[in-house]
């Protein structure tokens, strides 16, 4: 069946994450050091990402809620650093309001943007995100139809809950019902992009060039419940983003 719909991981595929993120997180603080000094002069930047990273592993209220997160965290160093309750939320939430506006100021790949532009002249494109990064913010934002993050419909990549919410939004958009292999999802990381979309038997597209995959395996092997193995390969796997349309021409 030809493709009719395609769905984009975003962070590592679209664009490089971690400069992103170093510099909202960098400016962040410098943020902080000038509204909220007692804090800083306690606890560096260092020591707010080890706890940040602890409460996201460790509590499972934060499995799906990145934004979540953040806010707890710096709310619990200003009531650390004698805040008041109030204070300290506040403080929250206009610190992740700077981060977030920051988080948005991604710089694409090469060849994003004027992939994006074809594309979307002949499938409906969509995105699905375990991050928090609004797609809608950014400089690639017109050319999709729908976004979804984790932590909007509490769940995350592999689960098949969010692809199946994709693929609802789709058919929404297009007035039909479509068969799930008519959409093909594209990301980099081969657990929770390429298994979740085979799952939900989307057509799974591996970018793999990039180097920033939790699972660097060309299959995935699982023993379920009953002992069976469940084999999951991608339907094409490519280095570059500008190498999607070839890849879709030959699925």
């Amino acid at each position: 069946m030809p493709i009719k719909a395609i769905t984009f991981d975003l962070d590592d595929t679209l664009w490089p994450l971690k400069p992103t993120l170093i510099h909202a997180e960098n400016e962040t603080y410098e943020w902080l050091k000038i509204n909220a000094e007692p804090l800083t002069n306690q606890f560096s930047l260092a020591d707010i990402s080890e706890f940040r990273f602890k409460l996201f592993n460790d509590d499972v209220r934060f499995k799906n809620q990145i934004s979540l997160v953040r806010k707890e965290t710096i709310k619990a160093f200003a009531l650390r650093s004698h805040y008041t309750e109030a204070e300290a939320i506040e403080l929250a939430e206009q610190a992740f309001s700077v981060h977030y506006q920051l988080r948005q100021k991604v710089n694409c790949y090469e060849g994003v943007e004027e992939l994006l532009s074809t594309l979307s002249k002949q499938h409906v494109l969509g995105t699905i995100s375990n991050g928090n990064a609004d797609v809608k913010q950014t400089c690639i934002g017109h050319h999709f139809s729908f976004a979804l993050s984790a932590e909007h419909i509490n769940s995350s990549k592999p689960d098949a809950l969010i692809f199946n919410t994709a693929l609802s939004h789709i058919e929404n958009l297009m007035g039909q019902r479509l068969d799930p292999s008519e959409v093909a999802h594209v990301g980099d990381d081969f657990l929770c992009d390429i298994v979740g979309a085979k799952r939900a038997q989307f057509k799974a597209i591996w970018l793999e060039g990039h180097g920033h995959n939790c699972m660097k395996k060309h299959e995935y092997q699982k023993e379920n419940a009953s002992g069976e193995t469940e084999g999951i390969v991608a339907d094409a796997i490519i280095s570059h983003i500008k190498d999607l349309p070839a890849a879709l021409i030959n699925l």
